[in-house]
């Protein structure tokens, strides 16, 4: 039969009825409160396609339009009449979807209010067209998973809800077993689920609940607990932390839906001290590296780091950058020449390289040759599925991404160090010939596209095509959907934090939806940001060309090299970042493997496995769990001890007298002390009881609410127009920045990337402030003045 009553499906219908719909009907035979539904079989959309020459490969359109099979259209006008007048939910229910390891959450397209029998069919069709999407085929291919479109339809009678929401019987990001989180909005859920709304938020403790935040007041603490106690109630059955979906007519609770909550986070193990051995010398905390590394990153990244930092110092006066796992934290040294012969010898070297315009040449090169290689082999390894490869294959795969992250990454450090001599000769020029300070300089360079705006100013094309769609209505869209499935693949592979551990962009649409809004939010246009960016230069430019050295060959040929080198920096980062999504990618699919094979508790767990023995377990097959253990156990140590901001003492000098420098040698000398004057954080005053002082990096006053947001994990707290305080940021970070309203950092210079970006976006910035992130709390109302480099209380 093509239609199924919920009663009569259960687990062991799963194959026929999908995960959603066979997980309700267990849960309605085991007495929970589940609206009363029918099920559309997987095998009824298998037999529609046929009838209608199609098959898995067909379009969203196409299926949309199929005939039904006379069999199916006639028990879907039995089902309608049976309900009458009572509207109805269609949602999908496909056979991959609402398992552990993903959800297909806001996947698939959900029908409500459906009354009448033709309303019902063509529910039905879209509901199946959905699983056509080429967002579910990015969402697919992003988890290396098959193009299987095997889907059943779930018809529900509709709850008309007082209020619903979702519920997490485990706390999701805590993974803490005794708490039952809540979300809940007034009306129906969907709302929620899109995003469109914020809800209540509560915490449930045994038979306390507590009211975390108050949006609309939408349920009480009588209801919460009861809500709790369903979530409960479901976790026991299955015997797992579960995720369900809740709604509530006033009279009676639902139980809408049940799965298990995807990546849950193992409930905190207990500490397991790690020895603190701190090498000589000066050692610096990586400010941007939120998190205690991980042992795969340990593995992966710090020889790459330590093998091609030497690049971004060709042309600097430190002869060394050396990267150490000091107590489970990321810690940096710089190695300076001090004897007056050494610092002679390194000056002679930069004159070489500058002689010969090695830096032009490297800056050539990238645009040429290097950036379109990068371009196309990133191509070729996002491309490929995954879950189709065998374990040779796969490892295979994982190599050649890990080669192409070390090559990206040694490119992107040599690259920065050669843009930054061009910029260094500009700077040194403009305040010889102009009497120009840093900040002036930048006027004439700030704006030029590159690859770290560029996925922001894409997004704004999603945008314009959601503007004349309804909340609710964006998936159902077939030319939002491809462009939206495009912009995750192009632009979502991306790491966002320095630690493989963090999530990339493509494995969070929810959040990529939410910056879309915001930009609708604020009538966000990058074209007019790229105009103003265009006139502020062409201001500054004018103002340069009012001074006679301002007219001159020497000024117009470092100007063009330094805005051909602008972007740069940030470029190679770009690709690094996409580079290494691409090891965390093929990593997920190892751990997933290993996980289902019983090897790791979780597939996340390979990040605490170092490279060789991740490999080594997936070949001989041999159980790794005591060894993860220990390992989460000294993750837990490090970060309840997070050490201090610096270990040791900078080494003296065993030399005195000063170097002998040549017209050449000074050169060197000025131009590198000019972008070391330019990126320098130290000296700033921090400020009284109610302020901080910094660097005001960005002009502007504004006046908002903080939210501290210390890693990239936390994305998804930032609400429009708050005041972003965080360590400083990265590149990754651009696409948030027409959602905020003012920028507070701990670190940064004036050539920083939060300096750069918050100009680019026109954001008021406050830049090395030293303890921001320490001083100022969530929900507070700050006055940040960019111009002057304070943040006040407001």
């Amino acid at each position: 039969m093509p239609v199924l009553p919920l009663t009569a499906v259960g687990l062991r219908s799963t194959d026929r009825v999908g995960r959603k719909a066979a997980v309700l009907g267990d849960l309605m035979a085991a007495g929970f409160p589940v609206p009363d539904g029918h099920v559309v079989t997987a095998d009824a959309l298998g037999q529609a396609l046929r009838a209608n020459g199609l098959d898995d490969h067909a379009s969203s359109d196409q299926v949309r339009e199929a005939a039904l099979p006379e069999d199916l259209s006639e028990a879907l006008r039995r089902v309608a009449a049976e309900y009458g007048d009572v509207p109805l939910a269609v949602r999908s229910s496909a056979t991959a979807e609402d398992l552990g390891d993903r959800s297909f959450a806001g996947q698939y397209e959900s029908i409500l209010g459906v009354v009448g029998a033709e309303a019902l069919i063509e529910a039905v069709s879209a509901g199946w067209s959905s699983a056509f999407t080429a967002r579910v085929d990015v969402y697919q291919r992003a988890r290396g998973l098959g193009g299987s479109r095997r889907m059943a339809v779930l018809i529900q009678r509709m709850v008309p809800a007082a209020a619903a929401g979702v519920a997490f019987s485990a706390n999701p990001v805590t993974g803490a077993r005794d708490e039952v989180v809540i979300s809940a909005v007034a009306g129906l859920g969907d709302a929620l689920v899109s995003g469109a709304v914020t809800p209540d938020e509560w915490s449930v403790r045994g038979d306390a609940a507590t009211c975390v935040s108050a949006a609309g007041e939408a349920i009480d603490a009588a209801l919460a607990v009861q809500v709790a106690e369903l979530a409960r109630r479901a976790a026991g059955h299955y015997g797992e932390p579960q995720d369900i979906e809740w709604a509530t007519d006033g009279d009676m609770l639902w139980l809408l839906q049940s799965r298990p909550i995807t990546a849950l986070p193992e409930p905190a193990p207990e500490p397991v001290p790690i020895p603190v051995e701190v090498p000589d010398g000066l050692w610096s905390r990586v400010s941007h590296w939120s998190t205690p590394i991980s042992p795969l990153q340990r593995s992966l990244a710090l020889p790459v780091l330590n093998a091609s930092t030497g690049q971004m110092l060709a042309y600097g006066l430190a002869e060394r950058i050396e990267f150490r796992e000091i107590g489970g934290w990321v810690y940096i040294s710089f190695t300076v020449p001090t004897r007056p012969e050494a610092i002679e010898a390194k000056l002679r070297e930069i004159a070489r390289k500058a002689e010969r315009d090695e830096p032009g040449s490297i800056i050539a090169e990238w645009y040429e040759s290097r950036q379109p290689d990068l371009d196309l082999r990133l191509s070729g390894l996002r491309g490929c599925a995954l879950a189709e490869m065998g374990d040779d294959e796969l490892i295979d795969h994982v190599r050649q991404a890990r080669t192409l992250a070390a090559e990206a990454q040694e490119l992107h450090f040599r690259t920065a160090g050669a843009a930054q001599f061009v910029w260094g000769e500009f700077g040194l020029a403009c305040e010889r010939l102009l009497g120009w300070t840093p900040v002036q300089v930048l006027q004439l360079l700030v704006g030029l596209p590159g690859k770290t705006t560029e996925p922001t100013f894409r997004l704004s094309e999603l945008a314009r095509l959601a503007a004349g769609l309804p909340d609710d209505g964006w998936s159902a869209d077939l030319a939002f959907a491809k462009a939206f499935d495009r912009y995750l693949h192009e632009y979502g592979h991306r790491t966002l934090g320095a630690d493989l551990t963090q999530p990339t962009l493509a494995e969070q649409p929810e959040l990529v939806t939410r910056l879309i809004r915001d930009q609708l939010a604020t009538g966000y246009d990058p074209r007019a940001e790229m105009s103003h960016q265009q006139a502020s230069r062409d201001a500054a430019l004018a103002e340069a060309r009012a001074r006679p050295a301002g007219g001159t060959e020497q000024f117009d040929r470092l100007l063009g090299r330094a805005q051909r080198a602008y972007p740069i920096r940030d470029d190679g980062a770009y690709y690094a970042n996409a580079a290494w999504a691409m090891v965390r990618r093929g990593m997920l699919e190892l751990g997933r493997r290993l996980a289902a094979r019983g090897l790791l508790d979780t597939g996340d767990h390979v990040f605490f496995l170092e490279w060789d023995e991740a490999i080594a377990v997936l070949k001989a097959g041999s159980p790794v769990g005591e060894l993860v253990t220990r390992r989460r156990g000294m993750r837990a140590w490090a970060e309840q001890h997070p050490g201090p901001p610096v270990h040791g003492a900078f080494p003296v000098g065993a030399g005195d007298g000063q170097p002998h420098l040549t017209e050449e040698l000074r050169h060197a000398s000025e131009v590198a002390g000019w972008v070391w004057q330019a990126t320098r954080t130290d000296n700033v005053p921090v400020g009284g009881q109610d302020g901080l002082r910094g660097i005001g990096a960005s002009p502007g006053r504004y006046t908002g609410v903080v939210r501290v947001i210390t890693s990239e994990a936390e994305f998804g707290r930032l609400r429009l127009g708050d005041v972003l305080v965080c360590p400083e940021t990265t590149p990754q970070w651009a696409v948030l920045f027409p959602s905020v309203g003012a920028l507070v950092t701990d670190t940064g210079g004036l050539l920083s990337h939060p300096a750069i970006i918050a100009r680019e976006y026109r954001v008021p910035a406050v830049l090395a402030t030293r303890e921001a992130t320490v001083r100022l709390r969530d929900g507070e109302t700050v006055t940040v003045d960019g111009n002057a480099g304070t943040v006040e209380r407001s």
